[in-house]
């Protein structure tokens, strides 16, 4: 038996129930590692275990939109299944993609500046639209000096790759994202996990640093929003906290910078600090109708530093002009009186989903109401059943399995856009209890 997809063709191995057991039981890890002479051949297993679970309906990854990303979508699979329905799998928090202000904003750039940057941020690659976007960026983060990167991932990771050395230390909330962990790998610092969102195992790891080590760096790094758990950290406590033992923050507000607080502000503004924190790295790709991302901090020397050794900003391209123009119109949005009305309906869909999907008897993660809503389900298997079976029942979901968390706790992460109705919300409610319970029925 062969199975393919366009442009593949991969003998399976194996007789069919089996193969079809690993497709559905196996964890992807142990493909992670591989050895063996030749770079060609030597992932074949890994690739027919991926076909296997295409052919079995188990693959979540890799669909396509073939509409534009708002409330309702169609998307397809590598395999063909088409999508029609709520869309809970796009990131677009505050519905701001076709937002007239938006979309005028990147017609006129386009114009104005054309569809390509001269270089990389460091070469030539700013335009007028990109320093108006630093300046009111720090404005709305309360801190004076920004500097853009091409994407959120490349902001966290340049930003932790450039600032620390061999002989500092990282301290990593163990939930991280893969950008913060792979540049505190990349720096060549001592890096230590400090468990999830305990304030109490910083100070001891600060201590315990600063017992014997008090002339070299060390850097705190959390997340406002850690979207897979839906879960903050006392942010004020851990500023304080690190002061305390001469350590400096991070923090990552991809998800709630925009989509959170009074004026847009995020946790930082909710825990009453913002523009007090060292280092401040976020993404637009979830609030701003956009990618790319930043960095601010009140220091103007690291933020030179880190634009001259940050790695994207001096051997990757710059953003757009019109993803620059993007991020700015959607920031005017943002910090506006509409910015507040539309973070007030994002929570209200997410509260919606949250009590809709609690009343099933399903698992709703996380304390705190933001755009996005974990539904966890557990153990992988009965998780890729299920998001086989939603995508055919017509919901727009995103399962997570491992890598991104542990092989007993995937789990679906669902992320509201202020635009979804209540029969968006409620639908989605209906197939994801109906598709889970049929998946764990099937484990049985």
């Amino acid at each position: 038996m062969t199975t393919t997809v366009p442009g593949t063709t991969t003998p399976a191995a194996g007789p069919l129930g089996s193969r079809r057991t690993d497709a559905r039981e196996k964890d992807i890890m142990r493909f992670r590692t591989v050895s063996g002479p030749d770079l060609i051949t030597r992932n074949d297993a890994y690739l027919a275990w991926q076909l296997d679970r295409q052919a079995a309906d188990l693959w979540p990854y890799f669909r396509r939109y073939d509409t534009g990303l708002s409330t309702r979508a169609t998307v397809v699979s590598d395999t063909g299944v088409v999508t029609r329905g709520p869309n809970f799998g796009g990131q677009d928090y505050l519905s701001l993609t076709a937002h007239p202000a938006v979309l005028d904003a990147a017609h006129q750039a386009l114009r104005d500046y054309g569809p390509l940057t001269a270089g990389s941020p460091a070469l030539g690659g700013a335009t007028p639209i990109s320093k108006a976007l630093e300046a009111r960026l720090g404005e709305a983060l309360r801190t004076e000096h920004v500097a853009l990167f091409p994407t959120g991932w490349a902001a966290g990771f340049g930003t932790i790759r450039s600032l620390t050395h061999r002989r500092d230390h990282i301290l990593l909330d163990s939930l991280s994202h893969d950008s913060l962990r792979q540049g505190a790998a990349a720096s060549g610092a001592t890096v230590e996990f400090f468990r999830h969102l305990d304030n109490d195992a910083v100070r001891r790891h600060l201590k315990g640093i600063r017992a014997t080590d008090t002339k070299n760096a060390v850097l705190v790094v959390t997340e406002g929003v850690f979207s897979m758990d839906s879960d903050t950290p006392q942010l004020a406590e851990l500023l304080g906290i690190c002061r305390e033992y001469g350590a400096q923050l991070m923090v990552d507000v991809a998800h709630d910078f925009g989509a959170m607080g009074e004026s847009g502000g995020g946790q930082l503004e909710v825990h009453g600090i913002l523009g007090e924190v060292d280092f401040v790295v976020g993404a637009f790709s979830k609030t701003f109708a956009t990618t790319g991302g930043f960095l601010a901090t009140p220091s103007a020397s690291a933020r030179e530093y880190v634009r001259m050794f940050g790695g994207p900003q001096t051997f990757s391209s710059a953003i757009t002009p019109v993803q620059t123009a993007v991020a700015l119109a959607a920031l005017a949005v943002v910090t506006s009186p509409e910015g507040a009305r539309r973070r007030t309906a994002v929570a209200a869909v997410a509260t919606r989903l949250r009590e809709g999907l609690t009343a099933r008897g399903l698992e709703v993660m996380g304390d705190v109401v933001c755009p996005v809503v974990p539904v966890l389900i557990g153990d992988t298997p009965t998780g890729r059943t299920a998001s086989g079976l939603i995508a055919r029942a017509g919901l727009v979901a995103h399962l997570v399995e491992q890598p991104a968390v542990a092989s007993d706790a995937a789990r679906f992460r669902l992320q509201a856009m202020a635009d979804h109705s209540d029969v968006d919300v409620d639908t989605a409610v209906d197939i994801l209890d109906t598709c889970i319970r049929e998946a764990r029925q099937a484990a049985r």
